[in-house]
């Protein structure tokens, strides 16, 4: 997880809720006319492409087959205060949405992240918001795709979203691996730190990388290792 800087709504919502002011009946997530769109697009950019939980890659536009014309392929929009609260106006707050991993009708068996979440009210229990200041303080990650929560806030989103799930421990491990052994081969300390800064900074679609902060903190400790491992050895030539 890192933590999302919200911005302003978009102007669609904003209209449309002006729009609806004399109906308030229609002014619910999903009513009539509601933009969907617009407020995907929006948290898209502005959370990089990045899962707001589990930091999959969230598809762009081009990255989408041809017969998916909008952001539903890419993501669905996820309350991290459930709708189940039944809370008037808080279904439509924009600073309670955020997107999320699978796709918005999607059939990916998917059994963390949001999925896992699911009505779990995080103003009742211990949980870290993707909203939080420094939220990817709270956990570390290993070369091996591995979470561990660092604080018991930490702790419980692991068990709330399932963040240790084989499958997404397994996604990570891959990418983890992918950038610290290319071909097979592990990069130098220096590769790695710069690794660890490289996959923090967005790319030209305004992307970041897949599992940026587990792919950091893993590079980073690869980096400490690596540099211990050369110390030893060095000192023992010296003998």
């Amino acid at each position: 997880m890192r933590t999302i800087n919200k911005g302003a709504e978009p102007r669609e919502l904003i209209q449309w809720k002006a729009d609806n002011v004399t109906t308030p009946g229609n002014l619910v997530y999903g009513g009539g006319g509601f933009p969907g769109e617009a407020v995907r697009k929006s948290l898209l950019l502005e959370q990089l492409h990045l899962c707001a939980y589990t930091m999959k890659h969230l598809k762009t536009i081009g990255e989408c087959n041809k017969e998916d014309l909008d952001t539903r392929a890419s993501c669905h929009v996820e309350h991290i205060l459930p709708q189940a609260r039944n809370v008037a106006g808080e279904d439509i707050d924009y600073q309670n949405m955020v997107a999320c991993h699978p796709p918005s009708g999607s059939k990916i068996a998917c059994m963390y992240g949001a999925k896992a979440k699911g009505s779990f009210d995080p103003s009742m229990g211990a949980f870290v918001s993707p909203l939080s200041p420094n939220a990817e303080h709270h956990f570390k990650f290993d070369n091996e795709g591995g979470i561990k929560g660092l604080t018991e806030n930490g702790k419980a989103t692991i068990r709330v979203l399932k963040l240790d799930d084989s499958a997404l421990v397994n996604d990570r491990a891959s990418v983890i691996k992918g950038i610290l052994y290319p071909k097979g081969l592990p990069i130098s300390a220096a590769m790695a730190r710069r690794m660890a800064n490289q996959v923090m900074q967005a790319d030209g679609d305004q992307c970041l990388h897949p599992f940026c902060t587990a792919v950091a903190s893993a590079a980073l400790a690869f980096a400490d290792r690596s540099e211990r491992r050369a110390n030893r050895l060095r000192k023992k030539g010296n003998q």
